[in-house]
């Protein structure tokens, strides 16, 4: 039942960068769709419509972020991360265990790390009533909201592979399907 819930929630949370992706990609052909209609128009009727989405760079910024940070957590348990697996592969089965061992905790330690900062970021840009640029003044608690709970996601998903490291040996996170290493025993 937990198993299922986590995977969910990374799930939850990949298709949310996703779907930050598309809304990238909407708001960049849109912006591109007006300068093309407002080139047009000055060209044939020499008058310009102004045409804009506002803010469209901005909310570009907020979207990559969003992207960027609430992939996290999938991307760890699906091993779609960079890893360096040359001299990982060559190490015997208990050393190698050890330093998997140390580098989800280390992924840990930084979660909970980003996590802190960022929360406290978060809080005070509220307090503050800190303010985007651009002609649509978002709070920044808004975004760094968003932000956070990728951050969230992703701690939760670096102390399940953690726990899956040092329970089986092995973590989905550190193994993928097209990997050919043994579980470590």
């Amino acid at each position: 039942m937990m198993r299922k819930t986590l995977d969910s929630l990374y799930m939850v949370s990949g298709g949310l960068a996703a779907a930050s992706v598309v809304c990238i990609a909407v708001l960049v052909f849109g912006q591109v769709v007006f300068n093309i209609i407002d080139f047009v128009s000055l060209r044939l009727f020499e008058r310009s419509f102004g045409l804009l989405i506002p803010s469209y760079a901005v909310l570009a910024g907020y979207a990559l972020a969003f992207a960027t940070f609430l992939s996290l957590a999938l991307g760890l348990r699906k091993a779609v991360h960079i890893r360096v697996t040359l001299l990982e592969s060559r190490l015997p089965t208990p050393v190698r265990r050890v330093t998997l061992i140390l580098v989800a905790t280390l992924g840990v330690v930084l979660g909970g790390m980003f996590t802190y900062s960022l929360a406290i970021l978060t809080y005070q840009s509220y307090q503050w009533g800190d303010q985007g640029v651009g002609l649509l003044k978002i709070p920044l608690w808004i975004p760094q909201t968003v932000i956070l709970v990728g951050v969230i996601v992703f701690l939760i998903a670096a102390i399940d592979t953690l726990i899956d490291i040092c329970r089986d040996g092995t973590s989905t996170a550190l193994t993928s399907e097209n990997n050919l290493e043994k579980p470590l025993q």
